[in-house]
């Protein structure tokens, strides 16, 4: 009975995603031009692409979008057949940026928006950007709670009240403040690449623990969500594209982070990386 329930759900799940489709392409359709932009826009779901995503470093309660980006992470959606990959790539990164000299990757945003961090990106990996969303601390929280919690496990204690960590080694169902805490935390041995291992794991748990059919229903809280708490440039196909590899994939997707090594540069921590050394890394993994 579980197993044809399963296959029942799936079934449904792939019939409600053809419908939504179908809707939206008799919808451009039926504006000037609208057919053949939809055809191109349609195939765009199955092909590779880079998709950016940056948490934003701004406090409670505000949304200007204006603060550092805490988190920089690549989601490289390959193509058919190939996995797919979450690239991490380190705050404390040391870039150089025009007309304000050398600085941490993560300041990039804030001196000159996406199209700055974007092309520091791509000058550090070679990987070229096709879209970027930045979500907040308070959209974080939300999703995490209209998903109904998260489960991670806590490998060491992790007490921290810069970030509000507080946790026993365990296994926990966490909301979105707990959640939060946990990606953020930076009071273990290494630091930010420790957070960065933390944002991957947690992420990778709630793709694998909740992109699944029962996601639907929650559609229209999220939606609401990703209109208030984010900034995005992401066109309906780009959802698709994300939406299609989180309910129909294995979940089977690759995490890395650039490789780094820590360096203090007048007083200043950071991470450095060589650019060739980054570049003939990833290799392996953007396809």
């Amino acid at each position: 009975m579980n197993k044809a329930k399963g296959c029942f759900l799936t079934v449904l799940s792939i019939f409600i995603l053809i419908v939504i489709v179908i809707f939206c392409i008799s919808v451009v359709d039926r504006t000037p031009g609208g057919g053949e932009q939809a055809s191109s826009s349609f195939m765009q779901v199955f092909t590779s692409k880079n998709l950016l995503f940056l948490g934003v470093d701004e406090r409670e309660g505000s949304d200007d979008f204006k603060g550092r980006t805490d988190t920089i992470i690549i989601f490289h959606i390959g193509n058919w057949g190939e996995k797919d990959t979450l690239i991490s790539i380190p705050r404390d990164t040391r870039v150089y940026l025009e007309g304000h000299g050398w600085n941490k990757i993560n300041a990039a945003y804030v001196y000159g928006g996406n199209e700055m961090l974007k092309s520091e990106i791509y000058e550090l990996t070679d990987i070229g950007i096709d879209q970027v969303m930045l979500i907040n601390f308070d959209g974080f929280k939300k999703i995490i709670d209209i998903l109904g919690g998260v489960e991670i496990t806590v490998e060491e204690p992790l007490h921290d009240p810069l970030s509000g960590a507080d946790f026993d080694p365990g296994t926990y169902l966490m909301d979105g403040d707990q959640a939060l805490a946990f990606a953020r935390t930076r009071a273990t041995a290494k630091a930010d690449l420790d957070r960065v291992d933390r944002q991957q794991y947690l992420l990778n748990e709630l793709l694998r623990q909740k992109a699944n059919s029962s996601v639907l229903t929650k559609i229209p809280q999220l939606l609401e969500v990703f209109n208030t708490e984010t900034r995005s440039d992401f066109s309906f196909w780009d959802f698709c594209s994300v939406g299609f590899v989180l309910l129909f994939s294995n979940k089977d997707i690759n995490r890395i982070t650039i490789p780094t090594s820590g360096a203090n540069i007048e007083g200043i921590s950071y991470l450095i990386a060589d650019e060739e050394e980054v570049k003939e890394f990833l290799k392996d993994y953007i396809k």
